[in-house]
């Protein structure tokens, strides 16, 4: 995952943005990675579309947020491991956009993505619907 990260082009690309915003959980070490690559303050807000047993809620449920002023952050990178469904991604954007942010403001990427998704957003690898990732993170029963 690391590798993958640091051989993209993100370190160019996304060296205006003035916030890094990571999804926990799977968002918070790739946010992490990408925030100490670019140099950019990050905070995490906690927003899921999976249940404890990982199967999937086809809703976002927030469990935690963090108030925004758009005045202090210009333009946001908003993180995340994967884009399945879309239905976290396009809940943050609802969010972000009741905080007066506009859709050239914010910018959204994840580490994969699903051609299923809802929500269209920047990735750095396509993954087929029925793949299921496991990521370093996740604790294993």
């Amino acid at each position: 995952m690391e590798s993958l990260i640091r051989n993209s082009s993100i370190k160019e690309k996304y060296k205006d943005v003035d916030l890094i915003v990571s999804i926990g959980s799977g968002g918070m070490i790739p946010g992490v990675i990408i925030s100490k690559m670019i140099s950019k303050p990050i905070v995490n807000i906690g927003v899921k579309s999976y249940a404890i047993d990982n199967t999937q809620t086809f809703k976002a449920e927030w469990y935690q947020d963090f108030k925004f002023k758009k005045s202090q952050y210009k333009k946001i990178l908003v993180v995340d491991d994967i884009n399945d469904s879309g239905y976290t991604l396009h809940s943050v954007n609802c969010y972000l956009m009741s905080q007066y942010f506009t859709e050239q403001d914010v910018t959204y990427l994840t580490l994969y993505m699903k051609p299923h998704t809802i929500f269209t957003a920047e990735y750095l690898q396509m993954v087929d619907n029925d793949t299921w990732l496991t990521f370093p993170w996740e604790v294993q029963e």
